[in-house]
């Protein structure tokens, strides 16, 4: 064999046991990509798509996922995609809530496991390579399985396909019986830097509580999203009238999408588009407007302890 050859098949053996000895979700998980920058796009347009879902049907929700975010993107001019929690495998989680049998709730807990997707999945890979082709950042919600458990979890991911921030749902709802065998809470209400400015995201019943909006907002957000799959009907006007008060209570412009309904709302409160079931609507945010105002200068967390000591009833 000459010395070319031997070459060759040398740097082959070697690049393959780099990439097998490379953590497969490093490929494109690329968390501080943008922290060294300024902000340098003050007005980006925000497009949020009410995707139903079926439940358990990857492939299914996968085609109607790109077809509306193809719509957002081309159609629509659309920056950033916002679309609802779960969407990818139907927000599962929630099926084995009624069940009382053992064996049975064991069952559909394998079953769970068995759709939820790693960090480097295929249907991952998917909405990357989705996001470098329409040349958008893009926020997509997933059951993730890491380290052997099992997360609500939210993915921002940038026009190269590269997943700059991870969110994981915290609080989960009344009512969810399974939590400690199959699904697991996050503990961090990190903000994600980008080009437009500084992102926050949370999830559905994240919204119920004050804390993780005003976490980010006091961390820097310029913009909170929020995924939702839940509440699908807005009687009396109740998820509009938090959404708005999470905005207003912040200064900052909250983007809201479950599959029934999409808000998309300014830093005063006030609705700039609404949408339903099947829709996409759009909302031109400005990214640099936020007011801190007295809301923020006046604040004194010295006065605050009690709300740590304090037992909920």
């Amino acid at each position: 064999m000459n010395k070319s050859k031997t070459g060759f098949f040398a740097f082959f053996i070697l690049s393959f046991i780099i990439v097998k000895l490379t953590p497969a979700n490093a490929q494109n998980y690329v968390p501080d990509k943008y922290s060294n920058i300024n902000q340098t796009v003050t007005s980006v347009r925000i497009a949020s798509a009410a995707i139903l879902p079926d439940k358990w049907e990857k492939e299914v929700n996968w085609n109607r996922i790109e077809s509306m975010v193809r719509k957002a993107a081309v159609e629509g001019g659309a920056d950033v995609v916002l679309t609802p929690e779960g969407i990818l495998e139907g927000y599962i989680i929630e099926d084995s809530n009624n069940i009382q049998d053992k064996n049975e709730k064991n069952k559909i807990i394998e079953r769970i496991k068995s759709v939820a997707e790693p960090l480097n999945g295929p249907y991952i890979q998917k909405a990357c390579k989705l996001a470098d082709e329409l040349d958008i950042f893009f926020i997509f919600g997933f059951l993730e399985s890491r380290n052997t458990k099992l997360y609500n979890t939210a993915i921002l991911i940038d026009p190269d396909g590269d997943i700059i921030g991870r969110y994981t749902k915290t609080h989960f709802a009344e009512g969810y019986t399974i939590k400690p065998d199959a699904y697991t809470p996050g503990n961090e209400y990190p903000v994600f830097k980008t080009p437009f400015g500084i992102v926050g995201i949370i999830i559905c019943y994240d919204r119920q509580l004050p804390e993780p909006a005003r976490i980010m907002a006091l961390k820097g957000a310029q913009i909170l999203f929020v995924p939702a799959y839940g509440s699908y009907t807005d009687d009396n006007g109740w998820n509009t009238a938090l959404m708005r008060t999470r905005a207003y209570e912040n200064r900052f412009p909250v983007v809201f999408c479950n599959p029934f309904q999409s808000l998309l709302i300014d830093q005063n409160g006030n609705i700039r588009a609404l949408g339903n079931s099947g829709e996409v609507v759009y909302y031109e945010v400005n990214t640099s407007a936020r007011n801190y105002e007295h809301r923020f200068r006046n604040r004194r967390p010295e006065t605050y302890e009690e709300i740590f000591n304090v037992r909920t009833p």
